[in-house]
């Protein structure tokens, strides 16, 4: 019998050498003499698809995640779950290599064509209703591993894969993601709760200090500052990095050293990103101003009685 390799669009594989080749309404059944192409883990597009959707179910947890990190995919890990989607769920999960961190695993099995990559994670992701996050447990009789894997908040690396499969006479489709470092810890054999619950992005660790919001600005995941400090100052401000903060010359003040100030608080606190004065109790009137100021014409008259004068002045 001739001897073919089958495209897996058109070819579902069944193990060494045995597959299925359906074309149109007419379906041809080869024997083990048959090369059988190995069908392809997810694409660019796919895999993107899918890392932002795991950010974004992250993003959107309840309540609130305050240490979640922002997730990035990982060669690695797709390799592991295209191994283990390969062979349809069988058997132990691949091990990783022994410098790569413990890891988690979500695993679907599912009729062919029943749902796509990200229908599958939406599905993971909807076992978050059954979750209690007060009482860190599920439901009773539900199932909520997948969900607390996919929003364990230390989860950082993903990778994925699919394969299609069959069961007796039942074509299959498997999906698998891979985690790093792997979630659904137990102690006392009870799994600890998925994250920390509180403002977002309030627990980041120094190292995933700086925070990312999805494009309608909801939520925020903790991620490695790309660019720690992204302001620049204005009227020869100078910027210090280390604090992210411009210090001023005299006479300017702001966030950036963008208005021009140079009054003084007498009795009170100054309040620099508005140029005025809190008053001390029992103080009032407006501050001392030197004349003419950086910010005054010279042109202009000076202020009159009662404006002007030291806040010592005027007693509440």
């Amino acid at each position: 019998m001739e001897t073919r390799i089958l495209p897996c669009s058109a070819m579902l594989c069944l193990g060494p050498g045995v597959g299925i080749w359906a074309f149109a309404h007419l379906e041809l059944v080869f024997p083990d003499s048959l090369l059988c192409s190995p069908c392809p883990a997810p694409g660019l597009k796919e895999r993107f698809l899918l890392l932002s959707l795991h950010n974004k179910l992250r993003s959107k947890v309840q309540p609130p995640a305050a240490n979640m990190q922002r997730m990035d995919w990982s060669e690695k890990l797709a390799q592991l779950a295209q191994e283990q989607a390969a062979n349809c769920l069988a058997g132990a999960l691949p091990h990783p290599p022994h410098h790569t961190k413990h890891v988690g695993w979500n695993t679907q099995l599912l009729p062919a064509g029943a749902a796509s990559f990200a229908a599958v994670v939406e599905l993971w992701f909807s076992e978050g209703r059954s979750y209690d996050y007060h009482a860190a447990q599920c439901l009773e009789n539900a199932t909520c591993n997948h969900y607390t894997q996919l929003v364990w908040a230390t989860s950082s690396r993903l990778g994925c894969g699919k394969h299609a499969c069959i069961e007796g006479q039942e074509r299959r489709e498997a999906f698998v993601c891979a985690y790093s470092p792997g979630g659904n810890w137990e102690m006392n054999g009870k799994t600890i709760i998925p994250y920390k619950k509180g403002a977002w992005c309030s627990l980041c660790t120094s190292g995933c200090s700086g925070c990312f919001k999805s494009w309608d600005h909801s939520g925020g995941l903790c991620e490695v500052p790309r660019n720690p400090c992204r302001m620049s100052c204005r009227n020869d401000g100078r910027l210090n990095m280390s604090t992210c903060h411009c210090d001023c010359l005299p006479g300017y003040t702001g966030r950036y050293c963008q208005v021009k100030c140079s009054i003084q608080c007498l009795h009170g606190r100054f309040r620099e990103e508005e140029c005025s004065c809190l008053c001390d109790i029992g103080y009032g009137g407006p501050p001392r101003q030197e004349w003419p100021g950086p910010d005054v014409d010279p042109g202009r008259r000076p202020p009159g009685p009662g404006r002007g004068v030291p806040m010592g002045s005027l007693r509440g």
